[in-house]
């Protein structure tokens, strides 16, 4: 089968990595499927655009996986450059798969990925026209998530316009992938099931590859004296350090544990736009008990969360949760063997359900303490238990087994 898959943000490995899709990519060209990624040229939260020429498209193999980066306009921050790279992508990518269908190389299926609903309408349109069939995944919710997380009201034009266009997508694919258990609770709730086929929705979880995460734990060891001291508890955080985050109330809670729990050291592991702030916050506190590594190589994930005691996942918490969560940092977490500390609140949680550590009921920072004072208080088997258990939640979430279950998906958009 010959499959192309549409993100803009599809990121190699090599580059910063929102590699869900290199994934899939790399196991479905396994099973001797042709895959080609289409992606933007800019990539995202870099400096970096894959554009060095006036050409449409830049072909190159990257970490084994074909990508097809599309122009798009540069960009940096998160402004309006970014809204028209977006526009200018789904004009573009079109463009592109034109090309490529008039130079012999027409796709089975082509699989579209949100959040960004633009490209996913215009390359729907055009299959459409062409009898090609169209996968949607949603791996976020757009435009809630956008009200949600920024306070703007669904009454806002724009947000009503993408209202219309998120319904037409998951009313117009051959089937639905939510990276979320909620998909169809979220359709429910929007009255919207008259006009799409719940039983074309598929859950398809992020992942891990566990074959990479232990070549990297057993090949790629980080010396840090911090990690290494025998005397702390260490609770390690992986990811961005942006808003949506709201890292202030881990550095509140480290403030508590820095007297009724000094054994407790948080690493804080990312970089972006709020570490300054957050990093000025700890020491006009004066904490010792918390550090802001930086960034680090995707390869060397593996390696720092080994030395955690607990592993901590934590964002603003908004009520998109209720329909679910798919972190991508769970999975890598459970793949080192590692209890979990979640601050939100979800619906569908593998962390209960595998019972492999907590969810707090609240962010207030006192009950995120008592959180990490559970763990604190329980015995090194109890710990270690805990870590068994997170590790089946890797297991049933490896990337090859997620890539059969995708396959699956896919063939069946093409007897719809």
């Amino acid at each position: 089968m010959k499959i192309f898959i549409v993100n803009n943000s599809a990121i190699p490995p090599s580059l910063g990595g929102l590699v869900r899709h290199y994934y899939f990519s790399k196991n479905l060209t396994r099973m001797n499927h042709q895959v080609r990624i289409l992606t933007a040229s800019q990539i995202h939260n870099t400096n970096l655009n894959m554009m060095q020429d006036k050409n449409l498209i830049t072909e190159k193999e990257m970490d084994g996986v074909e990508y097809s980066f599309v122009r798009t306009l540069s960009y940096s921050k998160n402004n309006w450059r970014r809204i028209y790279s977006m526009l200018q992508f789904s004009v573009n990518c079109v463009k592109a798969i034109k090309q490529l269908i008039k130079n012999g190389d027409r796709p089975d299926v082509i699989y579209l990925s949100s959040p960004s609903p633009f490209c996913c309408y215009t390359v729907m349109k055009f299959a459409k026209k062409r009898n090609i069939p169209c996968v949607q995944e949603v791996r976020d919710l757009w435009p809630l998530s956008i009200t949600a997380y920024n306070d703007i009201s669904e009454k806002n034009p724009i947000i009503r316009i993408l209202y219309k266009l998120e319904k037409w997508l998951y009313a117009n694919a051959d089937r639905l992938i939510f990276t979320m258990a909620g998909g169809q609770d979220y359709i429910r709730e929007k009255k919207w099931d008259q006009d799409i086929d719940l039983s074309k929705i598929v859950q398809i979880n992020n992942g891990v590859d566990l074959e990479e995460f232990n070549f990297n734990l057993e090949n790629y060891k980080i010396a840090d004296y911090e990690l290494e001291q025998k005397d702390k508890f260490n609770i390690v955080f992986t990811g961005s350090v942006r808003h949506a985050y709201k890292l202030e109330l881990i550095v509140e809670t480290a403030r508590l544990c820095q007297t009724a729990l000094p054994q407790v050291h948080f690493y804080i592991y990312g970089d972006g736009p709020e570490k300054d702030r957050l990093v000025d916050l700890t020491q006009s506190y004066g904490l010792k008990n918390i550090s802001f590594k930086g960034c680090v190589e995707k390869k060397q994930i593996a390696g720092i969360l080994s030395k955690a005691d607990v592993t901590l996942i934590h964002f603003k918490q908004v009520g998109v949760e209720k329909y679910g969560v798919s972190p991508n940092k769970l999975f890598e977490y459970c793949a080192a063997k590692k209890p979990v500390l979640c601050t939100v609140k979800t619906k569908y949680s593998l962390i209960e359900q595998y019972n492999c550590g907590i969810e707090t009921q609240n962010q207030l920072p006192d009950t995120i303490f008592a959180g990490i004072k559970y763990f604190v208080d329980q015995t090194e088997t109890e710990i270690k238990a805990m870590g068994k258990r997170a590790y089946q939640i890797a297991e049933e979430h490896d990337y090859t087994k997620l890539s059969l279950k995708l396959i699956e998906v896919l063939n069946s958009a093409l007897t719809v």
